[in-house]
């Protein structure tokens, strides 16, 4: 039971910061500050980031087996990603590699936490 409640908080810290990231760049895109390329790289580079810290903060209350976590953690978005996206249009090539780059990344971000703490 502990174990879940685990996951649901940082499931709950990482929506929390990614809503507040869609309003702000919801808000640069409708004002047209920036341009789409520009807004997608931005995206892209903040979701790694947004899964890497995802598997981190898994693996910090787990404490072991830092890719197991991430992959757990982050293939469950994963999967919700790909279905809203089935649902919206169609999955193609890049978004596979897209959603497999989150996945990598949350499991880099369980290793590294794995690592740093078994330094100490």
């Amino acid at each position: 039971m502990n174990k879940i409640i685990n996951y649901l908080k940082s499931y709950l810290v990482i929506f929390i910061v990614f809503l507040l990231y869609l309003i702000i760049i919801s808000t640069i895109f409708y004002f047209e500050l920036l341009s789409y390329k520009t807004t997608s790289i931005i995206n892209y580079i903040f979701m790694i980031i947004i899964f890497f810290l995802l598997g981190r903060k898994v693996t910090i209350f787990e404490r072991k087996k830092g890719y197991l976590n991430g992959f757990i953690i982050s293939s469950i978005l994963v999967i919700l990603f790909a279905l809203i996206s089935l649902i919206i249009s169609k999955l193609t090539f890049s978004s596979l590699v897209y959603y497999l780059s989150l996945i990598v990344s949350s499991m880099i971000g369980g290793i590294l936490t794995i690592n740093k703490k078994s330094l100490n």
